[in-house]
Protein backbone atom coordinates (compact mmCIF):
# COMPACT_ATOMS: atom_id res chain seq x y z
CA UNK A 1 0.00 0.00 0.00
CA UNK A 2 2.85 2.40 0.80
CA UNK A 3 5.21 2.98 -2.15
CA UNK A 4 8.15 5.27 -2.80
CA UNK A 5 7.32 8.52 -4.56
CA UNK A 6 8.14 8.29 -8.27
CA UNK A 7 7.89 10.86 -11.05
CA UNK A 8 4.84 9.08 -12.48
CA UNK A 9 2.87 10.05 -9.35
CA UNK A 10 3.85 13.74 -9.51
CA UNK A 11 0.67 14.89 -11.26
CA UNK A 12 -1.64 13.16 -8.79
CA UNK A 13 0.39 14.47 -5.86
CA UNK A 14 0.07 17.99 -7.29
CA UNK A 15 -3.72 17.67 -7.43
CA UNK A 16 -3.82 16.37 -3.85
CA UNK A 17 -1.47 19.14 -2.67
CA UNK A 18 -3.62 21.91 -4.15
CA UNK A 19 -6.85 20.34 -2.84
CA UNK A 20 -5.41 19.67 0.62
CA UNK A 21 -3.43 22.91 1.01
CA UNK A 22 -5.48 25.35 -1.10
CA UNK A 23 -4.31 28.53 0.66
CA UNK A 24 -0.59 27.68 0.58
CA UNK A 25 1.84 29.72 -1.51
CA UNK A 26 3.05 26.69 -3.49
CA UNK A 27 -0.56 25.82 -4.42
CA UNK A 28 -1.05 29.36 -5.72
CA UNK A 29 1.63 28.76 -8.35
CA UNK A 30 -0.56 26.30 -10.22
CA UNK A 31 -0.82 22.57 -10.88
CA UNK A 32 1.92 22.45 -13.51
CA UNK A 33 4.41 24.07 -11.16
CA UNK A 34 3.47 21.80 -8.23
CA UNK A 35 3.71 18.69 -10.43
CA UNK A 36 7.19 19.74 -11.59
CA UNK A 37 8.18 20.26 -7.96
CA UNK A 38 7.14 16.71 -7.02
CA UNK A 39 8.99 15.37 -10.05
CA UNK A 40 12.09 17.06 -8.66
CA UNK A 41 11.51 15.65 -5.16
CA UNK A 42 11.15 12.14 -6.62
CA UNK A 43 14.35 12.49 -8.66
CA UNK A 44 16.62 14.43 -6.29
CA UNK A 45 18.83 12.14 -4.19
CA UNK A 46 18.51 14.56 -1.24
CA UNK A 47 14.72 14.29 -1.19
CA UNK A 48 12.16 11.51 -1.12
CA UNK A 49 8.53 10.74 -0.52
CA UNK A 50 5.93 8.03 -0.24
CA UNK A 51 2.48 7.47 -1.69
CA UNK A 52 -0.40 5.40 -0.33
CA UNK A 53 -2.08 3.43 -3.11
CA UNK A 54 -5.22 1.32 -3.03
CA UNK A 55 -6.78 -0.23 -6.14
CA UNK A 56 -4.50 1.92 -8.33
CA UNK A 57 -5.77 5.09 -6.64
CA UNK A 58 -3.40 7.46 -4.85
CA UNK A 59 -4.94 8.04 -1.43
CA UNK A 60 -2.22 10.30 -0.10
CA UNK A 61 1.44 11.24 -0.15
CA UNK A 62 4.20 12.67 2.00
CA UNK A 63 7.35 14.49 0.85
CA UNK A 64 10.63 14.98 2.71
CA UNK A 65 13.94 16.68 1.96
CA UNK A 66 17.11 16.12 3.93
CA UNK A 67 18.56 19.34 2.54
CA UNK A 68 16.24 21.91 1.01
CA UNK A 69 19.11 24.02 -0.36
CA UNK A 70 20.31 21.03 -2.39
CA UNK A 71 16.77 20.40 -3.62
CA UNK A 72 16.61 23.99 -4.85
CA UNK A 73 19.96 23.54 -6.61
CA UNK A 74 18.65 20.37 -8.27
CA UNK A 75 15.54 22.23 -9.38
CA UNK A 76 17.66 25.05 -10.82
CA UNK A 77 20.00 22.69 -12.70
CA UNK A 78 17.56 20.05 -13.91
CA UNK A 79 14.19 21.79 -14.04
CA UNK A 80 15.16 25.43 -14.42
CA UNK A 81 13.65 26.11 -17.82
CA UNK A 82 10.44 24.29 -16.92
CA UNK A 83 9.98 26.27 -13.70
CA UNK A 84 10.83 29.59 -15.33
CA UNK A 85 8.29 28.97 -18.09
CA UNK A 86 5.54 28.09 -15.60
CA UNK A 87 6.34 31.06 -13.33
CA UNK A 88 6.75 33.66 -16.08
CA UNK A 89 3.22 35.09 -15.89
CA UNK A 90 3.08 35.12 -12.10
CA UNK A 91 6.46 36.81 -11.75
CA UNK A 92 4.81 40.05 -12.89
CA UNK A 93 3.39 40.44 -9.39
CA UNK A 94 5.77 41.84 -6.77
CA UNK A 95 4.13 39.87 -3.95
CA UNK A 96 4.89 36.62 -5.80
CA UNK A 97 8.52 37.62 -6.32
CA UNK A 98 8.84 38.41 -2.59
CA UNK A 99 7.39 35.03 -1.59
CA UNK A 100 9.68 33.18 -3.98
CA UNK A 101 12.60 35.14 -2.54
CA UNK A 102 11.48 34.23 0.99
CA UNK A 103 11.35 30.55 0.01
CA UNK A 104 14.87 30.65 -1.43
CA UNK A 105 16.25 32.13 1.80
CA UNK A 106 14.16 29.86 4.05
CA UNK A 107 16.89 27.17 4.45
CA UNK A 108 19.51 29.71 5.62
CA UNK A 109 16.95 31.26 7.98
CA UNK A 110 16.33 27.83 9.54
CA UNK A 111 20.06 27.20 9.84
CA UNK A 112 20.57 30.47 11.71
CA UNK A 113 17.88 29.32 14.16
CA UNK A 114 19.85 26.10 14.71
CA UNK A 115 17.03 24.00 13.26
CA UNK A 116 17.72 20.72 11.41
CA UNK A 117 18.12 20.62 7.62
CA UNK A 118 15.86 17.61 7.16
CA UNK A 119 12.21 18.53 6.80
CA UNK A 120 8.80 17.03 6.20
CA UNK A 121 7.72 19.31 3.35
CA UNK A 122 4.11 18.34 2.76
CA UNK A 123 1.45 15.72 3.28
CA UNK A 124 -2.06 15.36 1.87
CA UNK A 125 -4.75 12.67 2.03
CA UNK A 126 -7.90 12.33 -0.09
CA UNK A 127 -11.09 13.08 1.90
CA UNK A 128 -12.35 9.47 1.87
CA UNK A 129 -8.94 8.25 3.02
CA UNK A 130 -8.86 10.29 6.21
CA UNK A 131 -9.40 8.70 9.59
CA UNK A 132 -7.79 5.44 8.46
CA UNK A 133 -4.29 6.04 9.79
CA UNK A 134 -2.86 6.58 6.30
CA UNK A 135 -1.18 9.88 7.20
CA UNK A 136 0.69 8.32 10.12
CA UNK A 137 1.75 5.36 7.97
CA UNK A 138 3.20 7.74 5.40
CA UNK A 139 5.01 9.83 8.02
CA UNK A 140 6.37 6.69 9.70
CA UNK A 141 7.68 5.47 6.32
CA UNK A 142 9.43 8.82 5.97
CA UNK A 143 11.00 8.51 9.41
CA UNK A 144 12.23 5.00 8.59
CA UNK A 145 13.92 6.35 5.47
CA UNK A 146 15.48 9.13 7.59
CA UNK A 147 16.90 6.49 9.95
CA UNK A 148 18.38 4.59 7.00
CA UNK A 149 20.04 7.81 5.89
CA UNK A 150 21.25 8.46 9.46
CA UNK A 151 19.24 11.64 9.81
CA UNK A 152 19.11 12.58 13.48
CA UNK A 153 16.40 15.27 13.51
CA UNK A 154 13.50 16.24 11.26
CA UNK A 155 11.49 19.46 11.36
CA UNK A 156 8.08 20.41 10.00
CA UNK A 157 6.50 23.83 9.58
CA UNK A 158 2.72 24.25 9.92
CA UNK A 159 0.30 27.15 10.35
CA UNK A 160 -0.45 27.59 14.05
CA UNK A 161 -4.20 27.70 13.40
CA UNK A 162 -4.25 24.46 11.36
CA UNK A 163 -5.65 22.29 14.14
CA UNK A 164 -5.82 19.05 12.15
CA UNK A 165 -2.21 19.24 10.95
CA UNK A 166 -0.87 20.25 14.38
CA UNK A 167 -2.71 17.32 15.93
CA UNK A 168 -1.28 14.92 13.32
CA UNK A 169 2.31 16.02 13.83
CA UNK A 170 2.03 15.68 17.60
CA UNK A 171 0.56 12.21 17.09
CA UNK A 172 3.55 11.37 14.89
CA UNK A 173 6.00 12.28 17.66
CA UNK A 174 6.93 15.83 16.70
CA UNK A 175 7.53 18.28 19.54
CA UNK A 176 6.91 22.03 19.30
CA UNK A 177 10.22 23.90 19.12
CA UNK A 178 9.42 27.50 18.18
CA UNK A 179 7.14 29.78 16.19
CA UNK A 180 8.02 31.89 13.14
CA UNK A 181 6.26 34.10 10.62
CA UNK A 182 6.05 32.39 7.23
CA UNK A 183 4.54 34.38 4.35
CA UNK A 184 2.65 36.47 6.88
CA UNK A 185 1.27 33.42 8.72
CA UNK A 186 2.13 32.55 12.33
CA UNK A 187 3.56 29.06 12.07
CA UNK A 188 4.70 26.35 14.45
CA UNK A 189 8.02 24.59 13.93
CA UNK A 190 8.05 21.03 15.26
CA UNK A 191 11.03 18.69 15.59
CA UNK A 192 11.24 14.92 15.83
CA UNK A 193 14.50 13.84 17.48
CA UNK A 194 15.23 10.39 16.03
CA UNK A 195 18.72 10.19 17.55
CA UNK A 196 17.44 10.72 21.08
CA UNK A 197 14.77 8.06 20.61
CA UNK A 198 17.44 5.59 19.51
CA UNK A 199 19.29 6.12 22.80
CA UNK A 200 16.23 5.52 24.98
Amino acid sequence: MIHSLQSKYAGKCAVLHIQGIPTGFISSLGQEFVAALYEAIAEDKNSFGFVAIEDDKVLGFVAFSINLSRLYKYVALKKGFKFIFVLAKRMLFSRVIKKIWDNLFYPSKMKKMNLPDAELLSIAIVPDGRGRGIAKQLVDAGFEECRKRRIEKVKVLVAADNEAANKLYKKCGFELNTQINSHGVRSNVYIRDLAREKQL
